[in-house]
């Protein structure tokens, strides 16, 4: 009868077997508690979207392209930068690449007018003397091509006393450098583009 019974060294022995489990043991205990409820979700999910697909087609592709994208970054702003100095216009597309901005830069009224062509932009930032002409050309080039962007003149000269006239260089602001920054972000907040929806046209308009 007596031999029946575990002595306390057994006991102990197998208490402290049961309680020391390796930190690997745990994590995967963990591991399997998270990822086996995750993956049944995914795949419920999954079978579910390939139902409605093969159910309703385009119909529900239509409906998945039509909801709101809230999870999307916010827009950002497409700013142009024509400075024949090669320091100064890799500093300036530094600094906004580093506030979000979307820059293209250029070092001549040449390649300027090729972003021009090839892209839009919100912003446009040029210095006046260029080494193939000057940023009132450019400017002009891109009125021309009905580029409404922000625009904003750099230069190392001063301006001419009537610079803030409307319509009196073709830029929206004038900056003499060396350039502050601090204006400079202040002034591209302007130029924040907004996403628009594109609205449906009326039966009014389509009559006439």
């Amino acid at each position: 009868m007596l031999g029946s019974i575990p002595s306390f060294a057994s006991i102990d022995l197998a208490t402290s077997l049961c309680m020391t489990s390796s930190p690997l043991d745990s994590f995967i205990h963990q591991l399997v508690y998270v990822v086996v409820p995750f993956a049944l979700c995914a795949l419920v999910a999954g079978a579910t979207a390939g139902i409605l697909v093969r159910t309703f087609g385009k119909e529900f592709m239509r409906f998945l392209e039509g909801l709101p994208r809230v999870w999307s970054s916010p827009p950002t702003a497409r700013v142009l930068i024509v400075e024949d100095n090669s320091n100064s216009r890799e500093t300036l597309k530094l600094y906004l690449t580093c506030r979000h901005y979307d820059v293209a830069a250029a070092g001549t009224l040449r390649t300027g007018i090729g972003f021009l062509n090839k892209n839009r932009f919100d912003a446009i930032i040029s210095d006046i003397s260029l080494p193939d002409g000057t940023g009132y050309t450019l400017i002009n080039e891109a009125r021309r091509r009905g580029i409404r962007a922000l625009s904003i003149a750099m230069s190392g000269y001063p301006f001419p006393s009537n610079v803030n006239e409307p319509g009196a260089t073709g830029f929206d602001y004038h900056l003499t450098k060396p350039i502050d920054c601090d204006r400079l972000c202040s002034l591209l907040k302007k130029a924040t583009p907004v996403r628009t929806t594109p609205q449906p046209t009326s039966k009014i308009s389509q009559a006439a």
